[in-house]
């Protein structure tokens, strides 16, 4: 008699051997189906029917694949539309009660790049600084240059501010780099030796084209930048003053970049003017508008185009080229940004006593808290509510008259307005005046108007595509507007992932939206998250002292002891999981749009058992698979682990409830191997310990 069996999948007739499972079945046809509690070292037990199929014959109905076994005549369908939907069903019902991070809160919320920024902590505190900055460079090509203009962004979301204070994150990329250095690097990775023969110009080479090219030369593919400027950098060399980074860093890491990857770069030559953009378009499979937000927006008032008013982006740049700059003695600076700061603290430089003149409160300065910080501290007078109204010639200098302001009451946007206060004008006398109030993109050297009303390009959803032309794609200020490097640096990574997409002739739908777990808010989360950590000091950054800034710009944030930086990194929390590229739960996740939130209701809470010096169990992210339970009774003949309580409240724990390094559990891994959440996990410095020799 015959042991083979007649089975028709997704609608194709095949044979296979009695008692195959329909997991089985489709592993043989090439067709994955997504599994959690399936291992096949161990007994099946389909409790997460996230491998469900759709039976099409006899009584029908879903199955789950894995402990399924064909029968004769059986009719199955695999992926039909029922199928997806049972098992995205499955998962968000299993996320409802998985109370854990994929990604740390810096990294998923905090960080416009999404740098790994939990993992360069570790090998920074493990001195693997080679190996920290490869990772942040997965991520920004830049991590010395961001150490130390990025305003933090991921600080503010550290759940280390529920211990004590958040970590110093920002200038520890900056250590690492510099680290790196004394090794001789940077040491960036080799692009492909075979190019794909697809050629990308890059206009502009500022943080969003220098990290553009980065990305595409490690696809393979050939770039060439056009920059105006006799140097790279963009507006970081040029809108940002040398007291807050060296000039030295932009070479260093603009220069790796260009001579390590094999980038051409023609300087000094402005596209509309040295070379025409049509040229340029005809001559290139793709190209990038990677071009700075460096023209000035005007304020609309009677007198700014007198002599003695300058924007405060064209102040900045002269001194970044070392070009003379006379300003006088008093200075009014209009603006409540970074580059007003800036522009208000290099007046200070230049011997000038400088007045920022600012429309709204200072709470609701765009600037970062430390650059206004920073300018009270070098002796700027910052005038809130005020707004100049004219400009006019005065005996000596200029006459500014400007007028009080209120905010008004908050409107159906919760946005108070402000408004002038009638009669309130008064003036102020000075030598020279600086707008700096905003700017814009200058897409002059586009021969046809393809900028939206807002003086942007249209794109297609998040992939930097334009609408007007699919070989054309923007990053950086030429897709939103004046924004962070590091969102700059971000937006060209995920642009080059477009431009790679377009050159394969795939379908350009930009760089993967991750999934990622999260289990709440700083204010949302239990303190037992918390309760095993003790208070230690955050090491605040060293300033240059206010006496020594005067008449120079030496660089006012300063460096760190290697003792310094080491026990500052030991501060992190890793909030995130450290085996989330191997987890099957993300992983199925994202594949079938899985949503966290979708069901609400009591679920579990946090609750780690790091007793065991190899094992560590976080019963907060279990689902209940039962696959460790499994192993350990049927791969090693022992009953460590075991279910305690009942139905939804049941949790997976050690034998007697007691602490896992109490029970005689031997370290050897076999439940681990089938956890498919990281409920179980091995103790990774264990592992870095021994592959560092």
């Amino acid at each position: 008699m015959s042991n083979t069996i007649n089975v028709t999948i997704n609608g194709e007739t095949h044979q296979f051997d009695a008692g195959t499972t329909i997991l089985d079945a489709a592993k043989s046809l090439g067709v994955e189906i997504p599994t959690l509690c399936h291992n096949d070292k161990i007994s099946h037990y389909a409790g997460c029917w996230v491998c469900t199929v759709e039976l099409k014959s006899g009584r029908g109905g879903m199955v789950p694949a894995c402990a399924t076994k064909l029968e004769n005549g059986m009719v199955v369908e695999l992926d039909n539309k029922k199928v997806k939907e049972s098992r995205k069903a499955s998962l968000d019902l299993l996320l409802s009660d998985h109370f854990g991070d994929c990604y740390a809160p810096c990294n998923q919320k905090g960080c416009p790049a999404n740098i790994d920024i939990q993992g360069f902590l570790f090998l920074e505190a493990r001195g693997l600084y080679k190996d920290a900055a490869n990772l942040i460079r997965e991520k920004a090509p830049f991590p010395n240059v961001l150490g130390r203009v990025c305003p933090r962004p991921c600080e503010e979301v550290c759940r280390r501010q529920k211990v004590d204070t958040s970590i110093l994150i920002g200038i520890q990329k900056r250590y690492i780099a510099e680290m790196e250095e004394k090794e001789g690097g940077p040491f960036l990775p080799k692009p492909p030796q075979q190019s794909t023969g697809k050629k990308v110009a890059i206009v502009g080479a500022g943080p969003a084209g220098l990290s553009a090219a980065y990305y595409l030369r490690l696809q393979g593919h050939e770039v060439t930048i056009y920059e105006r400027h006799p140097k790279h950098g963009g507006m970081l060399r040029y809108g940002i003053p040398y007291y807050r980074w060296p000039e030295n860093v932009m070479d260093l890491e603009g220069d790796a970049i260009i001579n390590q990857l094999g980038v051409t770069i023609h300087y000094n030559t402005e596209v509309g003017i040295s070379v025409d953009f049509e040229k340029i378009l005809q001559d290139s499979d793709a190209v990038l508008l990677a071009v700075g937000a460096s023209k000035a927006t005007p304020m609309g008032i009677e007198g700014e185009d007198l002599p003695g008013v300058f924007s405060g982006i064209d102040i900045l740049e002269k001194l970044a080229k070392y070009e003379p700059v006379d300003i006088g003695k008093q200075v009014v600076v209009a603006g409540g940004g970074s580059t007003a700061m800036d522009a208000a603290r290099t007046a200070v430089r230049l011997g000038a006593k400088a007045t920022v003149v600012y429309r709204r409160t200072k709470n609701e300065m765009p600037a970062h808290h430390a650059e206004v910080r920073d300018a009270y501290d070098e002796g700027v007078d910052i005038k809130v509510l005020t707004n100049p109204i004219k400009i006019e010639r005065a005996k000596q200098g200029l006459k500014i008259t400007c007028i009080k302001m209120e905010l008004s009451e908050p409107d159906s946007s919760e946005r108070r307005r402000p408004v002038p206060i009638s009669g309130s004008e008064f003036e102020i006398e000075a030598d020279s005046v600086i707008m700096a109030i905003g700017q814009k993109t200058d897409f002059s050297f586009l021969k046809n108007k393809e900028v939206n009303k807002w003086g942007l390009f249209d794109t297609k959803e998040k992939t930097y595509q334009t609408v007007a032309n699919p070989k054309i794609f923007v990053a950086g200020d030429c897709y939103k507007g004046p924004d962070l490097a590091v969102r700059a640096v971000a937006d060209a990574r995920k642009a080059a992932q477009s431009i790679n997409q377009f050159l394969k002739g795939e379908e350009v739908v930009g760089e993967e939206i991750r999934f990622s777990s999260y289990p709440g808010d700083l204010d949302t989360l239990p303190p037992e998250m918390f309760e095993t950590f003790s208070p230690r000091t955050r090491k605040e950054i060293d300033l240059l002292p206010v006496s020594k800034r005067a008449e120079n710009f030496n660089e006012v944030e300063q460096s760190f002891t290697k003792s310094e930086m080491t026990d500052e990194a030991k501060r992190c929390l890793e909030c995130g999981c450290n085996v989330v590229d191997i987890c099957l739960l993300k992983k199925h996740s994202q594949s079938n749009w899985a949503d966290q939130n979708l069901y609400m209701g009591a679920g579990r809470t946090y609750k780690a058992d790091y007793s065991h010096e190899k094992i560590k169990m976080e019963t907060h992210k279990c689902i209940n698979c039962g696959a460790c339970v499994r192993a350990v009774i049927e791969l090693k003949k022992c009953y460590i682990l075991g279910n305690a309580g009942r139905g939804f409240s049941t949790r997976i724990t050690p034998m007697m409830n007691i602490p896992l390094g109490k029970t005689h559990c031997d370290g050897c891994e076999e439940c681990v191997n089938v956890c498919p959440t990281a409920g179980v996990r091995i103790n990774r410095d264990i592992y870095l310990t021994s592959s560092h020799g």
